[in-house]
């Protein structure tokens, strides 16, 4: 297997780059997080990773973006432009998701209680640092349009 690159140590969450690939520890959640991260290609919304699966260790495998992410991020929103690039990305974001019908049973990383039909699943955590960035404008993924949100 290729080299992995540490992106985060936390003491359940260590991240790798491996490649083109991000690999993170599986969690409760994963199932219907890549159920969304797969409506969110279908409905061709390109600023989110693509999952791939899982590896040999268990670890699920997400496409990597490269750009400028975490606390690099906080400078990306300080002009005008970055801060509306970062509005329009939620927007898309939420507009994407509207269609979305989580699986049954779906599970998350905090209890929100049931969904209905009517509702949007958000974020919840969405920031400058959780977003990949050139410049001002948040990046698509590699085989996704390069236009910005």
């Amino acid at each position: 297997m290729a080299s992995e690159e540490v992106m985060q140590d936390g003491v359940h969450r260590r991240v790798v780059r491996i490649g083109d690939t991000v690999r993170r520890p599986v969690q409760p959640w994963t199932p219907s997080v890549h159920a969304l991260l797969r409506h969110l290609e279908e409905v061709g919304f390109a600023y989110a990773p693509r999952p791939l699966g899982f590896d040999e260790e268990g670890r699920e495998i997400l496409t990597f973006i490269d750009g400028d992410s975490g606390s690099a991020g906080w400078a990306k929103v300080v002009d005008d432009q970055g801060l509306r690039n970062f509005a329009r990305l939620l927007r898309d974001y939420h507009d994407a998701c509207a269609g979305f019908s989580p699986p049954p049973g779906a599970t998350w990383s905090v209890d929100a209680g049931g969904s209905s039909h009517d509702e949007t699943v958000c974020h919840g955590d969405f920031g400058p640092w959780n977003v990949v960035w050139q410049g001002n404008r948040p990046l698509p993924g590699r085989s996704a349009p390069s236009a910005p949100p």
